[in-house]
């Protein structure tokens, strides 16, 4: 049975506690949902160090929910944030056909609680999202209900599973570590990853778990006889044969993490129609490889939270270090401190990658030294704004703002600013996606002018932790903004005509008078009018 090459023993107080792909031996499919969620509860109830709260409901009626493992217990934002531990976030399955990753973390959370990693709950806790997607995880279907690419809804928020998440988990909570688990990547690796690499993001944040986590994520895979690498695959550019990455907007799960601050790892699982044994590949058979995927996740997974538990403090450090960057930075921006609106994808260089053979080798892969397309470099920065005005024209951007933890001010008397104002050439319309005509502006001319700024309108520092993605929405040249998803359509229309960008920037700091704006629902719920 292939169960037998699964980790570590379990204890006797939890011998009934397998999953059901443990029980079906691996070679049933994706565990269904009520079995799923089964095992959730059965864990829940067999121990004081697991809770389960319910987020929201799909749109077929599905519970979306976070479980929380955690000594002590620690059930809630404010104590785990107290407790000093490292939050880690495992959310998995957000495209329903690529299941792996919600098996492992059963498997992960087992262990957490009665296994050989019960003594990292000592300074970690772990969230997991058992299934981002149940609906289509039902039918193996990669949208929702809604026919929504879930893993392109971290800017827009539209769907109600992105929108729990990010509000009531990734806002709240404030994980230090993201895994975003999916299928993907190329065999013979067993698992491949990707951190956050769009250079908008915070340069240390960007470069720790590429020169401290992955290399621990590959030894764990080794040592197990496997092997793994950066996704995602053999590329060919200008005519060059390498191995190439995904685009990195932060419309992604794991680039809107590094955006947030906080460390989003990407994990990938190909087919494993093959695996690297010892420097070796060998073939998997077809009714063994979805038990290699699980255990690629799950050997990633365990990798990570013994990191979080070994380098503690090194970690808070990270994700502490990148959010007071961001807020002083926005206090005070100075010379060096800039906002990246253009890249560009290069080689971080050439390295040894196993590679599908040419047609006819004796075998499928070869050991190939290639250049691997994993770097992004700026091409373009501007300096970094304190802040940003908006018109009351666009206000029904400030929910959305609000809804991504970023703090909103409104002007509460009419005043005059001295702002950064742009002019778009024009306004462009781009592919139809996720049920929006993409845009983007075609070139802008920016002037320095005296802004009759009246009561109403709306302000957003930049001195926030959320600094970095402020600016990425704000900024009407960056690739992900307000107006590429159509926030500004009542204002900006599609052409060649010159128009003024409803969005202003404050470069030197000016005395404003102005009140947070708070959400009418959760600051005032007993309350149903106010003037």
């Amino acid at each position: 049975m292939l169960t037998a090459l699964a980790a570590p023993s379990l204890s006797a107080q939890a011998p009934a506690l397998r999953t059901w792909q443990e029980q079906n031996d691996f070679k049933s499919g994706p565990t269904p949902y009520e079995p799923l969620m089964k095992f959730w509860y059965d864990l829940d109830a067999a121990s004081e160090n697991v809770s389960i709260k319910p987020l929201t409901r799909t749109l077929l009626g599905r519970p979306f929910t976070l479980v929380t493992v955690s000594r002590d217990p620690i059930t809630n934002p404010q104590d785990a944030l107290r407790s000093g531990k490292t939050i880690v976030l495992i959310a998995n399955a957000v495209h329903g056909n690529e299941p792996a990753g919600k098996e492992a973390s059963q498997l992960v959370a087992r262990d957490l609680v009665f296994g050989d990693l019960r003594p990292m709950l000592d300074s970690v806790i772990v969230l997991f999202v058992p299934l981002i997607n149940p609906d289509g995880g039902e039918v193996r279907r990669r949208t929702n209900e809604e026919g929504f690419d879930m893993n392109r809804d971290y800017v827009k928020l539209e769907s109600q599973e992105i929108h729990a998440l990010v509000t009531q988990v990734m806002n709240e909570w404030t994980p230090d570590i993201h895994i975003d688990t999916h299928h993907g990547g190329s065999a013979p690796y067993t698992l491949t990853w990707q951190a956050t690499l769009n250079p908008a993001v915070d340069a240390q944040l960007r470069a720790y778990p590429y020169r401290e986590i992955m290399p621990k994520i590959r030894a764990e895979l080794q040592a197990d006889g496997y092997d793994g690498f950066d996704y995602s695959g053999a590329q060919t550019r200008d005519g060059v044969r390498g191995w190439g990455s995904t685009s990195v907007e932060p419309r992604k799960h794991h680039v809107y993490t590094g955006m947030s601050n906080s460390i989003g790892l990407l994990f990938e699982t190909p087919s494993s129609s093959h695996r690297v044994r010892n420097g070796v590949v060998e073939a998997i058979p077809q009714a063994e490889r979805y038990f290699h995927q699980v255990r690629g996740q799950e050997l990633g997974m365990r990798a990570v939270i013994r990191h979080a538990w070994e380098k503690r403090a090194d970690v808070r450090a990270v994700t502490t270090g990148a959010r007071a960057r961001a807020i002083a930075a926005g206090a005070s921006p100075g010379a060096t401190d800039s906002v990246v609106v253009d890249y560009e994808l290069v080689s971080r260089g050439t390295e040894p990658v196993w590679m599908r053979s040419e047609e006819g080798a004796s075998s499928p892969f070869a050991l190939q030294n290639v250049p691997v397309w994993l770097k992004y470099e700026p091409t373009r920065h501007i300096a970094r704004a304190r802040g940003y005005v908006l018109p009351a024209s666009i206000a029904k951007v400030v929910p959305l703002l609000m809804e991504h933890g970023i703090r909103v001010h409104r002007f509460v008397e009419d005043d005059t600013l001295e702002l950064e104002v742009y002019d778009a050439l024009g306004i462009e319309r781009n592919e139809y996606f996720q049920g929006h005509y993409l845009k983007s502006v075609m070139g802008v001319e920016k002037t320095t002018q005296k802004v009759a700024v009246p009561a109403g309108w709306y302000y957003v520092s930049t001195a926030q932790s959320k600094g970095n993605l402020i600016s990425y929405l704000l900024e009407p040249e960056t690739n992900d903004n307000l107006i590429t998803w159509g926030y500004t359509d009542n204002v900006l229309r599609v052409g060649n005509q010159k128009q003024r960008v409803p969005m202003m920037r404050e470069v030197r700091e000016q005395p404003k008078r102005m009140l947070e704006v708070t959400s009418f629902n959760e600051s005032n719920r007993t309350q149903y009018w106010r003037p």
